[in-house]
């Protein structure tokens, strides 16, 4: 299994605008090679106490055919952890398969993470392969609402 991870790691969680109130953050993730269905992208990883409100993306072409579909969700990050859905945003979403040059957002109910959480793309049907190394710029929003 092959976890891919990007630019966000290891920068400090931050805040801003509205008095510090709101989280926002982004990522760029640049798997070396065709996903597999072992594989995982860890697209964001969100702090706890947000309340996730948008999360979007665009990325390259992950696909030289028409078999790659891939869950999104969320697993917590923490050992004994229990905020784990992974395939809250989307299931089998085909979405990757192709290039896409403006943002996708994905509409789901708002969610509150009570402990930090990484936001997961992980494929549940193969590539067929890849042309170079396509990207999954990946940007999400929510509140400082703090845990409960």
């Amino acid at each position: 299994m092959t976890t891919y991870v990007g630019t966000q790691n290891g920068r400090a969680i931050h805040s801003t605008q509205d008095c510090g109130n709101a989280w926002i953050d982004s990522n760029k993730v640049t798997p070396a090679a065709a996903l597999a269905t072992t594989d995982v992208i860890v697209a964001l990883q969100v702090p706890a106490g947000v309340k996730l409100e948008m999360l979007r993306y665009y990325n390259g072409d992950f696909d030289t055919g028409t078999t790659l579909a891939v869950n999104i969700g969320y697993r917590t990050r923490l050992p004994g952890g229990t905020a784990t859905s992974l395939t809250y945003f989307a299931s089998a979403s085909t979405v990757m398969r192709a290039a896409t040059t403006a943002w996708q957002e994905l509409v789901f109910e708002p969610v509150k993470f009570d402990e930090p959480v990484e936001i997961v793309f992980i494929p549940s049907a193969a590539a067929t392969g890849v042309t170079g190394t396509p990207s999954l710029f990946v940007q999400g929003m929510g509140a400082m609402v703090g845990i409960s």
